[in-house]
């Protein structure tokens, strides 16, 4: 694999127009990007990720690139944190797992593509909430993750 999704184009389509039941809908790939800075051995984080207002959003893949205590880092030797992720959508309190999971089984970094097992729709004016913890002995993550998929727009006619 390349790092891309294993959905297809035509698969996301169908799978939104199942759900939105034959509506017209525009689609836009779209991703939402949170920053985790200097995550301390051990510790943990909590931010939250608030999806737009004017469209629900189809997340099929995450992503990650992680920078352990500020080590100089190439594509070849991309570093897999020691840190586990917790993603709940405040809205309905409903956990994407039913407790963290360790990052890399999770998310995308370089060549090991994990989607999703199947594409989630979160509602717009929803907000996720992601707690990150740290499992490492001494050292501090810097992480990005990248929450991939489609902007939904569904038309009434």
């Amino acid at each position: 694999m390349n790092g891309q999704s294993t959905y297809s184009i035509a698969d996301i389509e169908s799978f939104a127009s199942k759900f939105y039941q034959g509506r017209p809908l525009l689609l836009t790939p779209y991703a939402y990007v949170l920053t985790f800075s200097s995550l301390a051995a051990g510790g943990s984080a909590t931010q939250t990720l608030n999806i737009t207002a004017n469209a629900d959003f189809i997340f099929t893949m995450m992503h990650h690139r992680a920078n352990v205590a500020a080590a100089a880092q190439t594509v070849s030797n991309k570093t897999a944190p020691l840190a586990r992720i917790l993603i709940t959508d405040s809205g309905t309190n409903e956990q994407f797992t039913n407790a963290a999971v360790d990052l890399e089984n999770y998310s995308t970094n370089g060549n090991i593509v994990n989607d999703l097992p199947y594409p989630r729709i979160v509602s717009g004016r929803s907000t996720l909430t992601v707690q990150l913890t740290s499992y490492e002995a001494t050292n501090t993550l810097n992480i990005d993750l990248s929450f991939e998929g489609v902007l939904v727009r569904a038309f009434t006619g």
